[in-house]
């Protein structure tokens, strides 16, 4: 049992060295400097043994010291007595004790030792979950010493406690599964409104009596443990003996619940969403020609995608600045205030437009909906092909995302004018400012979505370059909202800024993305 807990222990530590590699060699520069050889090196392997042991003692103390300072301290300010966090504890132990089992969660490591290298269910079953357990004891009774008031008798108890609620709630998925004959699978529960409710009860429970001032007495609190350690005990002989490990995992390590993970299930959801959304009117038709006719196309029958998130952002802007200019009227005494930020504080609009722009959803739909299949031509990849259409969805994205910017920048306009008002060019650099701004994102989103073209043939964002240079735009546009400077500078400044980026970036897709725009 020992020998095959550290095997896996090295098998993960392998495939984890593995990704971190290969997700290396995957930025841009940094990466060609990675040969293939580089998965050989022990250096890694000692790399990642100590990442591994350091993962394992942030999980084992770090989280449990974050999980009782966050649900036992934080919620009463060191006011609750240890009787009262004792009871929060126990709730929440159970909830907890059914939600994460450890042995019905089927995770990678599980699939390769168990399916790819056939090792021994039963064995590698109960060395890692009994390290599972010890994790928990250790983690758990350290946090409570430290961050409680409770006596370290009853801490001790309240951890031995948890375990006990582990074993039961396997022994008792065990015998839901000999009666449904159906494998339990912990992250994906029969029903989610079942799953939601019971949460909210024992969340309710925990929070809810102590409000009301229902504190367990102490008989009550020792006739309850005695009862959860007798039925913890049976429990444990049962997971011990338990024979159908091998069945089990046979069944549970499916390729659908260990790789399909919650971004791909939202990937599928967006997908069935997008699909309905779409027009199959044949009579919708161009009169254009080429690839404006394709693109054309495109867009009258995915008009309800792509219009979806500018409309919203238009009507949200449109609301929120009529409440302002009705309250800067029913409140004159702040006019100055508002006069004053819009005339220093320009530079937060770019952190704003960040947000607001629609070219990652846009991009997005385009490769669902058209780019995963037309890259499987080569007819499609050609130079000629490319240029031409990016001519044309860039016209596109640039009108979807003006039209909340037009909309942000008349509100904006009318509140400097309610405010107090200000010098006409003033109002003429503010206002083509956030229109510079618009397209400056259209611009880029399309750009980066061409040069770093980041999703794979399975629609899953697979590119480090495109999620680093994700990173970068934002926090370059948090920073630079911090910086005060009259709006007339910044604004002036972001104009040039976004008309010498547009034409360099148009220059790059010229040369650059007949390479790099192609299928993963």
């Amino acid at each position: 049992m020992l020998n095959n807990f550290l095997i896996s222990f090295r098998v993960k530590n392998a495939y984890i060295v593995n990704e971190l590699i290969y997700n290396i060699s995957r930025i841009p520069l940094i990466g060609k400097l990675i040969p293939s050889e580089f998965y050989k090196y022990k250096i890694f392997k000692i790399i990642s043994i100590i990442i591994s042991i350091i993962y394992n003692i942030i999980k084992i103390f770090g989280y449990k010291l974050l999980y009782i300072y966050f649900f036992l301290i934080f919620p009463f300010n060191t006011e609750a007595n240890y009787l009262e966090l004792m009871q929060i504890f126990i709730f929440l132990a159970i909830l907890g004790s059914f939600i994460n089992t450890e042995i019905f969660n089927p995770t990678k490591d599980k699939y390769y030792m168990l399916v790819l290298m056939r090792m021994d269910a039963y064995s590698h079953t109960i060395g890692a979950f009994l390290f599972f357990i010890g994790g928990i004891f250790i983690g758990e009774l350290v946090a409570l010493l430290l961050l409680t008031s409770i006596p370290w008798y009853y801490a001790g108890l309240l951890v031995t406690l948890m375990v006990m609620f582990k074993f039961i709630a396997v022994n008792f998925y065990f015998y839901r599964m000999k009666k449904s004959g159906k494998v339990i699978n912990e992250n994906k529960p029969e029903s989610w409104l079942l799953y939601c409710l019971l949460i909210i009860l024992f969340l309710g429970l925990a929070y809810g009596l102590p409000y009301f001032d229902l504190i367990m007495p102490e008989y009550v609190f020792w006739i309850f443990a005695s009862i959860i350690f007798i039925l913890g005990i049976i429990s444990i002989k049962k997971v011990i003996t338990y024979p159908n490990y091998a069945k089990l995992y046979k069944k549970l390590l499916n390729k659908d619940n260990v790789f399909l993970d919650n971004f791909a299930i939202q990937r599928d959801a967006q997908i069935s969403t997008n699909l309905k959304q779409i027009s199959v009117d044949t009579s919708i038709t161009s009169e254009k020609s080429g690839f404006q006719y394709f693109h054309d196309l495109f867009v009258k029958r995915h008009s309800k995608i792509l219009l979806k998130s500018a409309k919203k952002t238009t009507t949200g802007i449109f609301i929120i600045g009529l409440i302002l200019i009705v309250l800067l009227y029913i409140f004159p005494e702040f006019k100055g205030v508002a006069n004053k930020i819009i005339l220093n504080y320009l530079p937060f609009v770019l952190l704003l437009m960040y947000f607001i722009n629609t070219g990652k959803a846009v991009t997005n739909a385009m490769f669902m909906n058209c780019d995963h299949s037309m890259l499987s031509y080569r007819f499609f990849r050609q130079p000629q092909t490319l240029l031409s259409l990016f001519r044309e969805r860039l016209k596109t994205l640039i009108i979807l995302n003006l039209i909340p910017a037009l909309t942000l920048s008349l509100m904006i306009s009318i509140i400097l004018f309610v405010s107090g008002g200000a010098s006409l060019i003033t109002y003429a650099v503010i206002f083509f400012s956030i229109l510079s701004m618009s397209i400056f994102f259209s611009v880029h989103n399309l750009v980066l979505y061409y040069l770093l073209q980041p999703y794979n043939i399975g629609m899953e964002m697979k590119s480090a370059s495109f999620t680093i240079a994700s990173l970068i735009t934002y926090w370059v546009c948090y920073y630079i909202s911090d910086i005060e400077v009259s709006s007339l500078t910044f604004g002036i400044i972001m104009i040039a800024f976004a008309i010498i980026y547009s034409l360099v970036s148009l220059i790059l897709v010229y040369k650059l993305a007949p390479k790099t725009f192609r299928l993963r």
